[in-house]
Parts: C-alpha cells; structure tokens; sequence
C-alpha cells in the first residue's frame, strides 16, 4: 500500500461526508462514520480487483512481483509477457468484471436498508465500483480496456505488437476526449464547467496520454528486438592477465583491431572488464606504470550474456542485472568480446 493512502483516504472521507450531509442531512454525525466505512470497504474492492488481475496471471504461470494500492495508481506488477491474446484478454478483463461485480453486490446490499449509515456506505460504494469497472473497460491504454483491445487486435492480425499500437492510439484519442470532456458537456446537458471540472479532465487526460506514449514507444521498441543480436553489437575483445600494463593492452588491442580488453585469472577464466572511461582517466605516461587490473571492474553475477543471444534475452538480462558492460562468451564458452548499454542504445536509434 503506497505511503499517500492515509491522508488521501482522510481527504476523501472529509469529501465525502460533506457529500452525504448534503444527500442525507438526517444522518448528522453518522455521514463521518459512513464516510470512513465507504473510504475502508472502497480500499478493499480495490485489492479485490487488483488481486482478480494477479490471481488469473498467476493461473496462466506468470509471475506477479507486487500489488500496489493506491485511490489513483494502484497496480498490478505482472512479470513478462502474456503468451497468447487469450491469457491478454483473461488477465485484462477480470479486473473490471470483479469491479463491477463487487458493485453490483454492493448496490444490492444497500436495498436491505432503508436508510442510515450502511444504506449510504453500501450505496456510493456501489456507485463508485461500478465507476471504476465500466472506466478501466475503456478500449484505450493504460487502462484495462486498452489491454483488452490489445488482445482483440493481436487475435485478428496475430501480431502483439501491432495491438499494442492500435490500443495505445486509442488511448490517445481517449486523452483527447477526456480534455475535450468539460466543453462537451456543456454543449449537450447546457452545464457550465467548472474550474474542479477542467482541473480533473486535465489530471487525467495526462494519466492517459503518458500512460498511452509509454506503450507506444515500448511497442516500437520492442517491433524491433528479433533484429537485435549480440554477435552483431559486441565489440571484440582480447584477453590479457591482471599485471598487463594499460599501454601493453592498449597496443595489443590496437594490433588485433578490438574495441574491449577482458582481464583473466592464472587459469585463463575471465573474472574482470577493463573500462574504456578509466583507461581515459589515465594519463599516457602514467599507463606503462599502471596495470589492468587497477583500472578493470570485477564481473558481477549475471552480467555474462552468450553469443547467440538476442532482443528479449538481452532486455532480460538489462532488466534483471544492471550493468554498463557485459562479457560475452561464445559457444564454447570462450571470450568473445564486450556489450555495452551504449552499443545496444545505439543499436535501437539506429533501425
């Protein structure tokens, strides 16, 4: 649950108490109480519906990392990609069906009183689920709707990407009529917006427009991940022990045209990469005086990446060990040479 949910929740209830004063005046005191009720009992449907999305990923086998509560970014951290547009929509639409549900049982509820605190806590409850499950259903990213529309398109064209794109231009287009949403009422119910009005159709025009790029530019990049290969970015790299001076292993790999130099222990294994910024930082007459092993930084546990490698598994590796360079082995499990972020940051600018 993020750090915000107690004095937002503590807003809310204050909001919403003076709503209920208003609706239901003979409640007096109680409308504090029923507001608390709905602000607690709301916090639980919003775990009901991020616990429907986590649940039905982990029913397919794919890993849930955290749940984040929250009254305005809460979320579901699902880990990779679902693995066909079936488990997309299941894992997308579940979410609002439990929102809706939840509403509907609340609303139903709230008919076995005729009034008073429950009557009132079960009502805008109701309300406020129904809301949220018939929003997130919007056909635009990031909201779950968006996903849906993802998993639709990706069965028709059988391509992921290109529904990705489709939702996250629909998403856009949502951004824009949200904006659009104060002036548009005003034309058809003759209601003059106010001032709360277009500061809400601002916050979350935002939300979805930069919720939209963000999956938009991923989809783009990731369009273009089969192409990506290590064996095409790695720079080569020569193998030199821990006392080679920085000038030795500088001509050395001048001679056998190499952009990396890997440093290996007394039996031949690498355990160390030499930096190309830290040779930098090394005067030229000092570096016949300075050995490899002063300048080279220790290989990290994952930051190995085989030859034949390619887009997913590279992000993979980024994603889950963080790392400027990384060693490369072959087939054999030789040394083959060094990928650097920079290499793979130039490599998607580049197509």
């Amino acid at each position: 649950m993020r750090f915000t949910w107690l004095p937002v929740a503590m807003l809310l209830a204050i909001g919403f108490a003076a709503i209920i004063g208003q609706q239901f005046p003979d409640l007096g005191g109680w409308r504090y109480l029923a507001a608390l009720a709905f602000v607690v009992a709301f916090t639980l449907s919003i775990l009901v519906h991020e616990l429907a999305h986590a649940l039905m990923a982990m029913r397919f086998g794919i890993g849930v990392s955290e749940i984040n509560l929250g009254f305005f970014a809460a979320g579901t951290h699902i880990e990779g990609e679902r693995k066909s547009p079936l488990e997309e929509f299941a894992v997308s639409v579940v979410g609002p069906v439990a929102s809706l549900i939840v509403g509907g049982l609340a609303y139903l509820g709230s008919r076995a009183f005729d009034e008073g605190v429950g009557y009132v806590a079960l009502w805008e409850l109701g309300i406020a689920n129904l809301i949220v499950g018939v929003t997130n259903l919007l056909p635009g990213l990031p909201l779950d709707g968006g996903w849906v529309l993802r998993a639709v398109v990706w069965k028709f064209t059988g391509n992921m990407h290109t529904g990705t794109i489709v939702a996250a231009w629909a998403g856009r287009i949502l951004a824009m009529l949200v904006l659009a949403a104060p002036v548009i009422i005003e034309e058809i119910w003759n209601r003059q917006p106010t001032m709360i009005d277009f500061l809400i159709a601002l916050a979350v025009g935002f939300f979805l427009w930069m919720g939209s790029t963000a999956s938009l530019m991923q989809a783009r990049l990731r369009r273009k991940l089969p192409a990506l290969q290590v064996r095409t970015m790695a720079r080569r790299a020569i193998a030199v022990h821990s006392g080679t001076p920085i000038s030795e292993a500088v001509r050395l790999a001048a001679d056998a045209q190499a952009g990396a130099v890997v440093v290996i222990d007394g039996e031949g294994k690498p355990h160390a990469l030499v930096s190309e910024t830290a040779v930098s930082a090394v005067a030229p007459n000092q570096r016949p005086w300075t050995t490899v092993s002063e300048v080279s930084t220790r290989i990290g546990a994952g930051h190995i990446i085989g030859i034949n490698d390619t887009g997913e598994e590279i992000l993979k590796t980024l994603r889950e060990h963080p790392a400027s360079e990384y060693l490369v082995l072959d087939a054999a499990g030789s040394v083959y040479g060094v990928l650097a972020t920079s290499d793979i940051e130039r490599a998607f600018r580049g197509r």
